[in-house]
C-alpha cells in the first residue's frame, strides 16, 4: 500500500491555516490534523515571517509530507 501525506496552506500575515491529509492507495483521505500559526498584530514583518517559518517547520517536523501545496493569496 503507498501513501501519501499531503500539507495544504491557506497563507496570512496575521493567520496562516494549514491541514494535513493522508491519501492511501485505495484513494481514501483521511485526515490528520488541522489548525492555525497565530503571530502577533504588534510584531513587525520579520518577527511575523520568523514566527510562521517556526510553525510550519514544526507541522513538517511532527507530519513528515510528503508534498505541500500552498493556497494563492488574494485580496
Amino acid at each position: 500500500m503507498i501513501n501519501m501525506r499531503i500539507l495544504g496552506i491557506d497563507p496570512g500575515l496575521r493567520k496562516t491555516g494549514f491541514g494535513v491529509i493522508e491519501i492511501t492507495n485505495n484513494k481514501d483521505a483521511v485526515y490528520l490534523s488541522s489548525g492555525v500559526i497565530e503571530t502577533e498584530t504588534k510584531d513587525n514583518l520579520s518577527q511575523r515571517l520568523k514566527t510562521l517559518f517556526a510553525g510550519i517547520e514544526q507541522i513538517i517536523t511532527t507530519y513528515n509530507p510528503d508534498i505541500a501545496s500552498i493556497e494563492k493569496v488574494f485580496f
